[in-house]
């Protein structure tokens, strides 16, 4: 199973070569996102719809429901909170900071034993024990 980061359905929903060709090169592989990807792209919706209108938004939405029904959801369990949460406390203690999205990604992949995750923002997932594979937008 490989693991991909919200920033890879963003970029798939906006036509972005790079990660198109990235996937496209992974053969026989189970792609899944982890269920807080959802609560990301749903935060973009709200954005859109505020600021853009209900037409705007209603296009991105099915454009967006559309594309996460391509891949496996993965719940998002007790044990990979509290993985999450203490490296959150960690990270914490020694001034860094990740958005606790990116940690539940993270948590999510390795708690499942993932073979990789697939970012734009490879930074944002070093302190996991998981392989990260990143992409350039073209």
């Amino acid at each position: 199973m490989i693991v991909l980061d919200t920033n890879v359905i963003i970029d798939l929903g906006r036509g972005r070569s790079g990660v198109k060709k990235k996937l496209e090169n992974i053969k026989e592989a189970e792609f899944a996102i982890s269920a807080i990807t959802i609560q990301e792209i749903y935060v973009g919706l709200g954005y859109i719809l505020e600021k853009h209108g209900k037409e705007l938004y209603e296009k991105n939405k099915e454009k967006s429901q559309n594309l996460l029904e391509d891949y496996t959801i993965l719940k998002i369990t007790r044990p990979i909170l509290e993985h999450s949460g203490l490296i959150k406390g960690k990270l914490r203690a020694k001034g860094v900071t990740i958005e606790i999205q990116d940690l539940i990604i993270g948590s999510t992949a390795e708690i499942l034993g993932a073979e990789k995750i697939i970012t734009r923002n490879p930074k944002h997932f070093d302190v996991f024990k998981v392989r990260i594979e990143s992409y350039e937008l073209e």
